[in-house]
């Protein structure tokens, strides 16, 4: 019986320590799960929220390659289309200066088929195709009208061969040299600015002066003064301006 209970309390000893070992095992087990388990948390979240910013500076970069892509309002479902790049604008300067081949944007020498789209820098202008016959003969042109105009504010004489423009009538008060003087300036604005010699006949029978610096020929509006190409009396300085013609 002594040989049996000291058996039975060896087995006993040795099934406790198995049994501990075990335990031991699993409990260290069940601790790596749990610590790999924390680990893959920890670093699944910050992957999500880089590939979220990674996608939305990839969204930003194109947005500013593609002016035009529509935008979101932040903190809203509304969209809108981004404004078009702004094109740098003529200045007052530009629109009015006259004299040297030019009245304002319209250039000597320009072909005709770009006058529409120079025209809309002076906003709703009136533009009409015209026959001007001078001396009897075919004068294409294009007249523009401004707005502020009741008439035509530039007519812009074209080559019969080429359609190009050779000369430029500037009715408009909006047109002035470097030195202030326009067509509505006077006879003794002309005087004070600049350098002339003599009166001559126009094409149309009116007085007319030629500056040459400008290289441009300026038409008198006639009075009494004036009798059919001949100078009858000195020129009053209060004598309008009627028009410039641009060569």
């Amino acid at each position: 019986m002594i040989i049996e209970t000291k058996g039975t309390l060896m087995l006993n000893k040795y099934t406790a320590a198995a049994l501990i070992v075990l335990f031991s095992v699993l409990a260290l087990s069940c601790g790596a799960d749990s610590s790999d388990t924390a680990q893959e948390s920890e670093v699944e979240a910050p992957s999500e929220l880089n590939a979220d910013l990674a996608d939305n500076e990839i969204e930003s970069a194109n947005a500013a390659d593609e002016p035009r892509k529509l935008a979101s309002q932040p903190g809203t479902d509304n969209y809108k289309a981004d404004p078009p790049p702004a094109e740098p604008g003529a200045d007052d300067e530009d629109l009015s200066l006259l004299g040297n081949g030019r009245a304002g944007l319209f250039e000597v020498g320009m072909s005709g088929e770009t006058i529409a789209e120079i025209a809309q820098a002076y906003g709703d202008v009136e533009l009409e195709e015209v026959d001007l016959m001078l001396e009897g003969m075919h004068a294409p042109a294009i007249e523009i009208t401004f707005p502020q105009d009741t008439s035509e504010s530039l007519v812009l004489e074209l080559d019969i061969e080429d359609a190009t423009v050779y000369r430029i009538n500037v009715y408009s008060d909006s047109f002035v040299t470097d030195r202030g003087t326009g067509p509505g300036s006077t006879f003794s604005d002309l005087q004070d600015n600049y350098r002339f010699e003599g009166v001559f006949w126009g094409e149309t029978g009116n007085p007319l002066v030629i500056i040459e610096e400008l290289n441009a020929s300026v038409i008198l509006v006639p009075g009494e003064w004036w009798n059919i190409g001949i100078l009858e009396e000195n020129i009053p300085p209060d004598t309008k301006i009627s028009s410039f013609l641009i060569l």
